[in-house]
């Protein structure tokens, strides 16, 4: 998601020599943080308080603050993308290497799926049944299709982000890392009670794996990386071309 996804990030990419490289590595580490702070504190605060207001809040900041944490810590090592929706939304339009997109992905669902097994082991049974999930998305009352919608939605806008501060030359690339947090937190917040505002499937689909729940799993498996795809291709070829008038 930052500077190393630009064209440095062939330098940030596997290295198949060893068992596990540093960028597959930080891939699964960056997940696992995103999945253990923000879905942590789904559970945490929906068993504390289940009909408290400031648990939107409180859940967009989490995910937001993760994400932003993530970016800057790992940037540099693989790019920091944490979620198949940037790793194949880059890789759409050539800015990530097909090569690389399977141990990416594995590296992702695999934090994501870890996270969840901490998340369990640390608030028990109770985190795992009914509705908690260990945290995974489900679509809210409006049902699956408007959760699709705007799961592609979110995932259109957040492309559209990473591709203008992480991958344009133009940027400033301190910026990327709090653009893209305030990004998530914010279509969190709008999109919590319609879709549960996934972005990302490793996120949703890691915790409805160990939960062996699986709501609308169809809609975070594909419409997040729709929207991305779109993203990545309508900022690429319209937006990226683009400058202010002189």
């Amino acid at each position: 998601m930052t500077r190393a996804a630009r064209g440095t990030e062939q330098q940030a990419l596997p290295r198949y020599g060893g068992l596990v490289s540093g960028a597959v590595l930080a891939e699964l580490i960056g997940t696992f943080l995103l999945v253990f702070v923000g879905a942590g504190t789904v559970v945490a605060t929906t068993l504390a308080a289940p009909e408290s207001a400031a648990n939107v809040t409180s859940i967009s900041l989490a995910f937001g603050l993760a994400v932003l944490v993530a970016v800057y810590a790992f940037g540099h090592v693989s790019g920091a993308h944490i979620n198949p929706t940037v790793t194949l939304g880059l890789a759409m339009v050539g800015r990530f290497p097909w090569r690389s997109v399977p141990a990416y992905l594995i590296a992702q669902f695999a934090g994501a799926i870890i996270a969840a097994l901490m998340i369990w082991i640390m608030f028990g049974d109770e985190a795992r049944s009914g509705e908690q999930m260990l945290g995974a998305t489900a679509p809210g009352d409006q049902g699956s299709g408007v959760a699709f919608l705007t799961e592609v939605v979110l995932g259109f806008l957040l492309m559209l982000v990473v591709m203008a501060t992480a991958t344009d030359r133009r940027a400033n690339p301190a910026v990327a890392g709090l653009a893209i947090g305030l990004t998530i937190a914010a279509g969190i917040y709008v999109a919590l009670t319609v879709s549960g505002g996934s972005f990302n499937a490793a996120r949703s689909l890691g915790p409805m794996i160990v939960a062996w729940e699986f709501p609308g799993w169809w809609v975070y498996l594909i419409a997040p990386t729709l929207g991305g795809i779109l993203g990545a291709l309508v900022y690429d070829y319209a937006l990226r071309p683009g400058a202010p008038p002189e």
